[in-house]
């Protein structure tokens, strides 16, 4: 299915360069496009678009101001962007919910790059919703287990330590095996798991304490969210930074990891090994 699009931008000829991208490229269609915040904001709950591009500054109401106001009423995507390189705007932009930030003036490969990233975080999201709905459907019937996940599973999670630069790590093997769990877990009978039930099931196995697991595993995972902030600063289009940084963090943390480096930020970027864990299964799955 074609992905939708609605343009928020009060200069015209923005806009008309939007569109034109989007459809030239093969993105998927515009569907409205608006001068200002107000208007958008009705514009978007009643057509309910997949993905929307919005200016920073606008009259009437600002792009953080829609963005924050939307952010639980729709299930679009918000890319914003704009002209300005005020920090802490930028900051809240991504803490209220954006998932990528464009500079203008805005060109062909960056919109292209910037979508097919989102598009790609959208289907993660709706694969990993799609687990947890199957899983509660189940009352005791019994599920496959991921039979031959060594074959299927493990080269691609192994290339992906690899191209993180952490596949030398401790941690690295305890993720895997972590991962293996998890696999489990989705294609069984229990609704929901905790991710310290995991921790203890691997401490059980291979008999190391879960504090020592957990101080490995994160350990590693932040390694990771560190070389790909780097491989972002030296070249925001790299194919494995601009993959990694949406299936297996939130971005708005690589971002603030990208601005410590920078020197903008005194505060590194967070990690989430739930996400980062389920994300590798699902980068697995392709």
């Amino acid at each position: 299915m074609s992905l939708q699009f609605i343009v928020v931008d009060d200069d015209i000829s923005v806009r008309k360069i939007i569109q034109n991208i989007v459809e030239q490229a093969e993105l998927g269609k515009v569907v409205a496009d608006c001068d200002n915040g107000l208007t958008a904001e009705k514009t978007i709950l009643e057509l309910k678009p997949d993905i929307v591009l919005v200016d920073l500054l606008m009259p009437g109401q600002d792009g953080v101001t829609l963005i924050k106001k939307l952010h639980d009423k729709t299930s679009a995507s918000f890319i914003m962007i704009s002209e300005s390189n005020n920090q802490k705007m930028i900051t809240q932009a991504y803490e209220n919910g954006i998932e990528f930030f464009i500079h203008k003036p805005v060109n062909v490969i960056e919109i292209v790059a910037v979508v097919n990233r989102v598009q790609e975080s959208r289907r993660l999201k709706q694969i990993i919703s799609m687990i947890s709905q199957t899983t509660a459907q189940y009352s005791g019937q019994s599920v496959p287990s991921g039979q031959g996940f060594e074959i299927s599973k493990k080269p691609k999670i192994y290339k992906a330590f690899s191209d993180m630069g952490i596949i030398g790590e401790s941690g690295a093997k305890n993720i895997y095996q972590m991962a293996q769990i998890i696999d489990k877990l989705v294609h069984s009978p229990e609704e929901n798991y905790q991710l310290h039930e995991v921790y203890q099931q691997l401490s059980s196995v291979i008999n190391i304490d879960v504090k020592t697991i957990e101080q490995r595993v994160r350990r590693s995972i932040t390694k990771a969210l560190q070389n790909l902030a780097n491989l972002g600063v030296d070249d925001y289009h790299n194919e494995k930074f601009q993959l990694y940084s949406t299936a297996l963090f939130d971005f708005k943390e690589v971002r603030q990891e990208m601005n410590f480096i920078h020197g903008k930020s005194q505060y590194h970027g967070k990690i989430n090994v739930k996400k980062f864990i389920e994300g590798l299964l699902f980068l697995a799955e392709e």
